[in-house]
C-alpha cells in the first residue's frame, strides 16, 4: 500500500523513495542493532531447542519416551501454525505502512516471561508437570512465531538488492553465532555446579531468567530496522488457501525447505548424553567432567568458523554464489566426520586430531545459515517477480515450520534412541546399559553426516542462476520505479 507525501509527512516517517532508500543501503548502526536483535533471540531458541528435553528428563525426572513424545508433538503444532501466523502477517493491514515492525517492539517481554517459566519446576507429579509445561509452552510458541516470522522477514524488507541482504544476512548470522557462543557456556556452569554448590532446579530458573527472558529483552532492538523495499501489493482478495497455494510456483524455496527437513538428523540426539555419560579427562591429575569437556570442545571447535562468518559474502562472490558455499559445506561436513569417527575420541591426542577435524569442516558448515538466509530472501524476490506478491510472512513461516518440523523429527528420534538404550537418568553416570555407552559415539559422530546427505539430495535441485537473479533483480527495480513515478502523479 503506497501512501501520499502529505500522510508521510504528517507521521514524519522516513520517506521510502528517498535516495537512501533508492540505493537500498543499510547503515552500521541499524545493522548492529539488527545483529544483536538476532543474538538475543537465539539466546532464548537455543536454549528452549538445547537444553527443554534434558530438563524434563534430568531436573523434572519424566522419561525420555514420554519427553520425546510430548515436545515433538508440540513442534509438529509449531510447524502447522507457523504458515497461519505468515499470512496473517501478509494480510494485515499496518496503519504506519510497515509490514512487519508492530511484532518486534513489545511482544519479546511477553515471550521472555514464558521462556522463563517453561523452566520452573512447580514440585507436581510427572503427569501435571508434562501438563503445565504443555500449556506454557503453547502459549510460548503462539507469540515467539509472530516475532520470528517478523525478525527473520525484516531481512527481506531491509533492502531491495540481493548483494546488500547477503551482507546482512552475513551480520545476523553473527548475532546467531554470538548467541550460541553465550549459551555454549551453560555446560561450563554445570561442570562447576557442585563446587559452586548449587541445584540443578536453581541453575535451570536462573538459566531461564537470563536467556529466556533477557535475550527476548535484547532482541527489541530489532524495532530499529527500517523497511526499504516499495512494491505494489497485489490489490486482488485471496484466501488463505489461495496464497498459500502460489508457493507452488516457488521451486526455489520447496527445494530449499525439503532440504532443512530432511537434514533433521544433524543433533538428533543431544551432544549432552555423549558428554556427559561418556567423556572424562584426566589432566595433571585433575579429572575434567564431561561438561566441562563439552565446553571447551564447542569452544575449540567453532574459533575458525567464528572468524570465518565475517568473510561468508567475499567467499560467495568468489566461488559463484551462496548456493555453492552450502553444498561445500554438506560434503565437508560428510567427508571430515566419517574420518573423525574412525580416529576416535578416547585419548588426548585423538581428540585433538577429531577437534582440528571438525574445526576445520565448521568453517563453511557455520556459513550455511547466511548461505539459506540468502536465498530464501532470493526466493521472495522471485516469487513477486513470477506473481506479483511478495511472501515474506509465509516464506519466513515456511521457513520456520521447516525448522519446527525437524527439531519435532530430532525430538522423536531422541526420545525412541534413548528409550531404545535402556536410558535412565536416576541410574548415573555409572549405571546405564552397556550399549547405551557403546552407541553415543557413534551418534554424536556420524548422525549429522548422514543429515548432511540428505540434505544435498533437494539442495542440488535448485536452479538460480546469476544471470537469472539480475534479470529478476532489475525487472522488480523497473516495477518499482513505475510505482514510484504513479504515486508522485497521485500526490
Amino acid at each position: 500500500m503506497v501512501e501520499t507525501s502529505e500522510t508521510r509527512k504528517k507521521r514524519k516517517l522516513w520517506n521510502p523513495f528517498s535516495k537512501e532508500a533508492e540505493e537500498g543501503y543499510v547503515p552500521n548502526r541499524e545493522l548492529l542493532a539488527y545483529s544483536a536483535a538476532l543474538t538475543g533471540q537465539n539466546m532464548t531458541y537455543v536454549f528452549v531447542s538445547q537444553w527443554l528435553f534434558y530438563f524434563c528428563t534430568d531436573v523434572l525426572g519424566i522419561s525420555p519416551g514420554k519427553v520425546g513424545f510430548l515436545t515433538g508433538f508440540t513442534r509438529i503444532w509449531d510447524a502447522v501454525n507457523d504458515p497461519i501466523v505468515g499470512a496473517i502477517v501478509d494480510r494485515r493491514k499496518c496503519k504506519n505502512g510497515n509490514k512487519l515492525h508492530p511484532y518486534l517492539g513489545k511482544l519479546p517481554f511477553f515471550i521472555g516471561i514464558l521462556t522463563a517459566l517453561m523452566f520452573v519446576d512447580f514440585g507436581v507429579g510427572e503427569t501435571a508437570a508434562l501438563v503445565i509445561l504443555l500449556c506454557i509452552y503453547v502459549a510460548w510458541d503462539m507469540t515467539y512465531s509472530f516475532q520470528d516470522v517478523a525478525l527473520w522477514g525484516m531481512m527481506s524488507l531491509i533492502s531491495p538488492h540481493p548483494h546488500e541482504r547477503s551482507r546482512v544476512s552475513q551480520w545476523l548470522n553473527i548475532g546467531v553465532g554470538a548467541a550460541w557462543g553465550v549459551t555454549s557456556l551453560i555446560p561450563l556452569i554445570m561442570g562447576a555446579r557442585e563446587a559452586i554448590g548449587i541445584t540443578e532446579k536453581t541453575l535451570f530458573l536462573l538459566f531461564g531468567i537470563v536467556f529466556g527472558f533477557g535475550g527476548e529483552c535484547i532482541s527489541m532492538l530489532a524495532s530499529k530496522t527500517r523497511e526499504r523495499v516499495v512494491y505494489v501489493e497485489n490489490k486482488r482478495e485471496q484466501s488463505f488457501w489461495q496464497d498459500l497455494a502460489l508457493l507452488r510456483h516457488n521451486k526455489i524455496l520447496i527445494l530449499l525447505l525439503l532440504a532443512q527437513v530432511l537434514n533433521f538428523l544433524n543433533g538428533a540426539v543431544p551432544q549432552i548424553y555423549f558428554f556427559k555419560y561418556c567423556v572424562t579427562i584426566e589432566l595433571g591429575g585433575n579429572v575434567i567432567n564431561g561438561e566441562t569437556v563439552q565446553f571447551y570442545y564447542g569452544i575449540l571447535v567453532s574459533v575458525l568458523s567464528a572468524v570465518s562468518m565475517f568473510f561468508a559474502v567475499k567467499l560467495s562472490d568468489k566461488i559463484g554464489g551462496m548456493r555453492r558455499i552450502v553444498i561445500l559445506a554438506q560434503l565437508m561436513n560428510i567427508v571430515f566426520r566419517v574420518a573423525a569417527y574412525f580416529v576416535g575420541f578416547s585419548s588426548l591426542s585423538q581428540m585433538a586430531i577429531v577437534v582440528l577435524l571438525i574445526s576445520i569442516s565448521s568453517v563453511p558448515v557455520n556459513m550455511v545459515g547466511i548461505a539459506q538466509r540468502s536465498i530464501l530472501c532470493d526466493a521472495v524476490d522471485y516469487m513477486e517477480w513470477k506473481t506479483g506478491k511478495r511472501t515474506e510472512g509465509i516464506s519466513n513461516s515456511l521457513q520456520n515450520l521447516t525448522n519446527k518440523l525437524s527439531d519435532a523429527l530430532k525430538l522423536f528420534t531422541s526420545g525412541l534412541v534413548l528409550e531404545a538404550l535402556s536410558y535412565n537418568a536416576d541410574l548415573g553416570l555409572e549405571g546405564q546399559t552397556e550399549i547405551f555407552y557403546r552407541a553415543q559415539w557413534p551418534l554424536f559422530m556420524l548422525l549429522p553426516a548422514l543429515g548432511s546427505a540428505l540434505y544435498l539430495i533437494p539442495f542440488l535441485c535448485i536452479r538460480y542462476s546469476k544471470a537469472q537473479k539480475e534479470r529478476v533483480e532489475r525487472e522488480l527495480a523497473e516495477r518499482r520505479e513505475h510505482a514510484q513515478e504513479e504515486s508522485a502523479r497521485q500526490a
